[in-house]
């Protein structure tokens, strides 16, 4: 199994993406699959914002709270601009082949 992803979070553990969508989560020599999957791409990249993991890959947005992989409850237009993710000065900015959109913290705002 290959590692696709790394995500140094904030609630102190490391998230791990593999090739098939699966999630690792561990800290030193303690480590889980906290989701096992089968998806045909794996997390491009995932990134610790507003107090969960936030996962993206050309299919789009997920996030991990409580230890759960689950689909982000983002609107169609924020889904669409999947592909990518970065964190820096309070936002998180998502960006993929069909536009980009930018998360303050309390709402998201389209790019183009």
């Amino acid at each position: 199994m290959q590692f696709k992803s790394v995500c140094c979070a904030g609630d102190g553990h490391v998230y791990i993406g593999m090739q098939s969508g699966s999630v690792l989560r561990g800290r030193e020599d303690k480590w889980t699959i906290i989701h096992k999957d089968e998806m045909t791409l794996p997390f491009k990249d995932m990134v610790w914002f507003g107090g969960k993991v936030w996962c993206t890959s050309d299919y789009g947005l997920w996030v991990i709270e409580d230890g759960k992989l689950r689909e982000a409850p983002v609107p169609p237009e924020v889904k669409s601009c999947s592909g990518n993710l970065a964190v820096g000065d309070g936002v998180m900015l998502l960006a993929g082949m069909y536009g980009a959109t930018v998360n303050d913290g309390k709402q998201w705002n389209r790019l183009w």
